[in-house]
């Protein structure tokens, strides 16, 4: 391969890469049109493990992700490695990480997914649906981006980890 024939296909890869990037914020901008999240109505919640968690006060302190998921989601699949990356690194990148499991059974069957999986991210077990319902959430996965009490970014669907590395850089330095 010539030099310069390396440096068209390079070309050719950054301007796809940047095509492919501009057209999936438009929809997910699209997708997340209607998606109304309200993060007045919360409480301290227990995850699976039995901490407890009070993700609204600490959004004050740090940006906070709430990744609503569920264990029958074939897209949370995709979404699922990304977040436990995210939480493995969450001190680097001050941010706090935390889950909520919508209808994904009880605590222990919980716990031994997390196991199999060997994801990390702690977990609200939200049995009966009622918090993703208080939240407004109506899709999985929704990934909430909190900060100082309020939605900073909120996305639905298969989200790239390179698309909520980017969300989570904006929620740190904006």
């Amino acid at each position: 391969m010539t030099r310069t024939s390396a440096k068209g296909w390079l070309k050719n890869i950054l301007i796809t890469a940047i095509l492919v990037t501009a057209i999936s914020i438009v929809v997910d901008i699209w997708r997340n049109k209607d998606l109304t999240v309200s993060v007045d109505n919360h409480s301290v919640e227990k995850t699976i493990n039995q901490h407890d968690i009070d993700w609204l006060t600490l959004s004050y302190q740090q940006p906070v992700v709430l990744y609503l998921w569920a264990t029958w989601c074939p897209s949370c699949r995709f979404v699922s490695p990304s977040i436990n990356w995210l939480q493995q690194y969450q001190s680097d990148l001050n941010i706090k990480v935390f889950s909520v499991a919508i209808r994904s059974g009880d605590d222990r069957s919980l716990r031994a997914y997390m196991n199999s999986k060997d994801y990390r991210f702690p977990v609200i077990n939200d049995q009966n649906g009622s918090i993703s319902q208080q939240l407004g959430i109506s899709a999985t996965p929704t990934i909430l981006i909190v900060k100082n009490g309020e939605v900073f970014n909120s996305t639905t669907g298969v989200t790239t980890p390179v698309g909520l590395f980017a969300r989570v850089m904006a929620a740190t330095y904006l």
